[in-house]
């Protein structure tokens, strides 16, 4: 059954680079929602591809289509997509995810019949680059980011699932968009805009309403922000400092200090594996830095031994030359 709502529209944002055979899945994921009052904008990244042909293919007014003029990055593009949206709620769904069909028409209610509602979110599964779910990551997921066993309906208020990152704000949630008003969202940031915009939600003691239900899909392949992670120096680098970032801002919220310890130990759990991605990419006084960081951080053994390796003589010329 279709639903058609006369008043909440929402604008989906779906960043998109190069990735055409994807987002045409996205796109149709979109298209085929029973609750029908919205509009996709594709925010084209300046891709090779031609993406606005492909789209032509959909024949839908409901979808806008903008490209910048040159490659601006994830989160330049993301935040053109952002200001262009014209509607009361606002979700993103990334170029390579996807939507089960009543995803919309399960999250959306709880923010209509409730003002202090600022986001509606779901759980998700996990995929591969051909569309296989990967149940055991799912599970795995779920667990880590402690949506199993979370009580479905309405959280007030919510910093506790800020803290524990259980809001998959990329593809699986709904915000309303008045949590933007007056905000300049921070360029440092960055590849943290996700979890800040949940933390924007959770302000001032604001609620956000939980459906269980697995009704998204989060690909991951290899050419994901998160391999790329892996692969790239610097986009290694701006991720582990956005998120450096991000920390701090929760940090430094009253609100956030009975999850202080918590947040303090992931701080530094970031700030460990960015000092191994620079040892061993060759980067030892850097790496040094980093380990202190986050013995400072938050105590513990790893980062303790990590500092005394860089500290060894040829450690660092040991491991490079065993990566060749």
């Amino acid at each position: 059954m279709l639903v058609q709502e006369q008043h909440g529209f929402i604008s989906i944002i779906t960043p998109t680079y190069n990735r055409t055979t994807y987002l045409l899945q996205a796109v149709e994921s979109v298209l085929c929602q029973t609750y029908l009052h919205f509009e996709l904008i594709i925010s084209d990244d300046a891709s090779t591809e031609d993406v606005e042909a492909a789209l032509k293919q959909f024949q839908d007014p409901r979808i806008r289509y903008r490209r910048n003029p040159q490659c601006l990055g994830q989160f330049a593009n993301t935040i053109a997509g952002l200001q262009a949206a014209r509607g009361e709620f606002f979700s993103f769904l990334h170029d390579d995810d996807r939507w089960e069909p009543t995803f919309l028409e399960k999250v959306v209610p709880p923010l209509l019949s409730n003002p202090n509602i600022t986001v509606s979110f779901s759980d998700h599964y996990v995929m591969d680059e051909i569309g296989q779910v990967d149940l055991e990551t799912t599970q795995r997921l779920s667990r880590k980011y402690k949506r199993v066993g979370l009580a479905e309906g309405i959280h007030q208020p919510f910093y506790s699932l800020v803290a524990n990152l259980s809001i998959p704000a990329v593809m699986a949630s709904v915000f309303r968009g008045s949590i933007l008003e007056n905000e300049d969202i921070p360029p440092q940031i960055d590849l943290a805009l996700d979890r800040y915009l949940a933390y924007l939600a959770s302000r001032n003691g604001k609620a956000a309403y939980y459906t269980p239900e697995r009704l998204t899909y989060y690909r991951v392949h290899s050419n994901s922000c998160t391999a790329a992670s892996s692969k790239s120096f610097e986009t290694a680098r701006e991720r582990y400092f956005s998120h450096f970032y991000y920390y701090d801002c929760l940090l430094a919220d009253p609100a956030f200090s009975p999850y202080a310890a918590q947040l303090r130990q992931r701080k530094s759990v970031a700030q460990r594996v960015f000092a191994n991605f620079s040892f061993k990419n060759g980067l030892g006084k850097q790496a040094r830095s980093l380990y202190l960081q986050s013995l400072r951080t938050y105590p513990n053994f790893k980062s303790f031994a990590g500092l005394m390796l860089t500290m060894l003589p040829g450690s660092q010329r040991l491991l490079v030359a065993n990566r060749r």
